[in-house]
């Protein structure tokens, strides 16, 4: 699952069509964006590598062969090369890295994106980033201080909707039905005056991609 791959132009314009509905709504500023990969975990290579150092080690001492002086460390040396470069297959760097370092980094992230998109800066403090890593196949939303108190376990349903989408291998759809849900949570805690002009689209609506 690539960003290239799930989100093509029809994909960005479905998406960006949900943003303008779901802000509609209410006077949320939301934000879609997505990257490829929230941390290089190299600490999975590592890993990975001396597994198989380890492995290898016991397979040949209990074979009972005889070995020379030198060919233990060679083993063990392509062994090690072997296991590190398998770890980068994702299902097994994803077991290597695991669960709490992905969400530590996901979160992360996420934190960095709220920021570089510039949703602290929204007039009425009501910017929303809904976010997706997809080798983590995780998501976060984030509020800003005008809105992220009000919302409790209403992002947690955002969230459920998102991640759906990532492990249905359809992001763009996870992002479209996160975004209309936003939508519909946003108007009922911060709904637009109906006597008033509509609020400036501050933001962009377009999803925001990058690789990392």
């Amino acid at each position: 699952m690539t960003i290239e791959g799930s989100f093509d132009e029809a994909a960005r314009a479905r998406i960006a069509e949900a943003v303008r509905r779901a802000e509609a709504l209410s006077r949320g500023q939301i934000v879609p964006a997505v990257v490829g990969k929230s941390d290089p975990y190299p600490e999975a290579r590592w890993r990975g590598g001396l597994l198989a150092v380890a492995a290898v080690t016991v397979a040949v001492l209990a074979s009972g062969a005889p070995v020379a002086a030198w060919e233990l460390p060679l083993f063990q040396l392509i062994a090690g090369i072997a296991g590190a470069l398998a770890a980068s297959w994702d299902p097994l760097e994803r077991l290597l890295a695991g669960r709490r370092a992905m969400d530590e980094a996901v979160r992360a992230r996420a934190l960095r994106a709220f920021h570089e998109h510039g949703l602290q800066r929204t007039a009425e403090g009501t910017g929303v980033l809904v976010f997706a890593s997809l080798f983590e196949r995780e998501a976060v939303v984030l509020g800003d201080h005008g809105i992220h108190a009000r919302m409790g376990d209403d992002w947690n349903q955002v969230v459920a909707a998102l991640v759906a989408g990532l492990q249905a291998d359809d992001p763009a759809r996870g992002f479209v039905d996160a975004v209309a849900l936003c939508g519909a949570r946003l108007a009922t805690h911060f709904p637009r005056d109906p006597g008033a002009l509509p609020p400036p689209n501050e933001l962009e609506d377009a999803i925001r991609t990058s690789p990392t």
